[in-house]
């Protein structure tokens, strides 16, 4: 990635972190609120559950695809097979 694409992406990042928190301070204390009671509903959500559960089993899964292919590639490097 070239110096100017990453200036530009971490001056996006601060221009959007800076939106939030403007944003977020305007809301106020009232709609940080509803916000934390609508996401404790949502967690609750028997739907959303069995999709962190799906996420965790593809999570679990890659991370063992990558190991396995890390450890093929390093046998390789040394001449293993």
């Amino acid at each position: 990635m070239g110096y100017a694409l990453r200036m530009r992406f971490r001056l996006g990042l601060m221009i959007g972190g800076a939106v939030g928190y403007v944003l977020g301070a305007r809301a106020g204390r009232e709609r940080y609120e509803e916000i934390r009671r609508w996401w404790g509903t949502a967690r609750r959500n028997p739907s959303l559950e069995q999709l962190a559960k799906v996420g965790q089993g593809l999570s679990d899964m890659s991370r063992s695809v990558v190991a396995g292919g890390l450890e093929k590639t390093s046998d390789a490097i040394r001449g293993e097979s």
